[in-house]
């Protein structure tokens, strides 16, 4: 897994954590990387379309003014981990601009603080950060609230699809292996692996079947889903025996069994595909979308070879 080169940082008024930025600075450094830190503002968006309003270049001015005065901070705040870090403006919001920026800086990463949304600052997802996991066209690092998560427990879960067997999701499946593979031994974190098989026991034509005979057909899918699963570690460079390895194969619906692993083990960050192959590159699959809106760690979520964002 080659190391990111050049990290955005994308920042909206919502940031106001300093511990997620010093831990975005971190990776950075880890990965000598070039740090791009790009303020969104939307009230300055909302200022050019109000055009020969009173003062309205006046009130541009002082949110110019003071948007440059935070940008500086976070430029000294940078500094003082060894990063020197470009820093831009931008009006409107990241999901309407996040292309055109990636493709002028050559961004291989995009991290975001998520937005606070209802009781909690990170259980669901606003729709700004929605839309951005949907179309942000390198992987996106969608950082939670660590108040919610006071310790760092140290793991990194990888979710995969090990039932699928198109060319497609083995090489999303290896991708997805690699990044929390390259994680886990930068942050010196256990890697988890989970995926989850099931059998469409309502199906009229199981139900012909004996009890005994829809055992051996669940025990003969379960090793088939270990074999690939094994296969897939393999290929990723990843001993399926490994003492630094936690293998999770589950039986279940996929959405509720991944939320709920991650949650009891208490998981720093997971690592997931967030695009079916079918949704023509512009929607996340329901599955995808249940888990993130019901887990309350960070999220690094990757699309699949080939993806284009509706965003280009």
């Amino acid at each position: 897994m080659h190391a990111f080169k050049t990290v955005m940082v994308a920042i909206t008024r919502s940031h106001t954590s300093e511990l997620e930025l010093r831990q975005a600075f971190t990776l950075v450094a880890n990965n000598n990387a070039r740090l791009i830190m790009v303020f969104f503002d939307q009230s300055l968006e909302v200022m050019h379309k109000l055009q020969f309003i009173p003062l309205e270049s006046k009130l541009e001015a002082a949110m110019r003014k003071q948007l440059e005065q935070d940008a500086e901070q976070l430029r000294q705040l940078a500094w003082e981990e060894g990063i020197e870090a470009e820093v831009h403006i931008v009006a409107g919001k990241p999901r309407q601009l996040i292309a055109g920026l990636i493709a002028e800086f050559g961004v291989d990463l995009v991290i975001k603080l998520a937005d606070p949304s209802g009781a909690l600052a990170r259980h669901q997802l606003t729709g700004n950060d929605l839309a951005l996991l949907r179309k942000c066209p390198v992987p996106l690092l969608m950082m939670a609230c660590r108040d919610q998560l006071p310790d760092f427990t140290g793991r990194i879960l990888v979710a995969v699809d090990a039932g699928d067997p198109d060319d497609d999701a083995v090489a999303l499946n290896r991708n997805l292996l690699l990044y929390g593979d390259y994680l886990s031994s930068q942050e010196e974190a256990e890697l988890h692996v989970v995926t989850v098989w099931n059998l469409p026991v309502n199906q009229p034509a199981l139900r012909m079947l004996g009890d005994e005979e829809i055992y051996d057909l669940q025990e003969s899918t379960h090793q088939r889903y270990r074999q690939r699963l094994d296969k897939a570690l393999i290929d990723a460079g990843i001993d399926p025996e490994s003492d630094k390895l936690k293998v999770h194969l589950l039986k279940g619906s996929v959405a509720g069994e991944v939320q709920n692993l991650a949650n009891e083990i208490n998981v720093d960050l997971i690592v997931m595909g967030t695009l079916s192959r079918h949704a023509r590159g512009v929607l996340m699959g329901n599955t995808a979308e249940n888990i993130l809106n019901n887990i309350y760690c960070s999220i690094l979520a990757v699309k699949p070879e080939g993806f284009v964002s509706p965003l280009a």
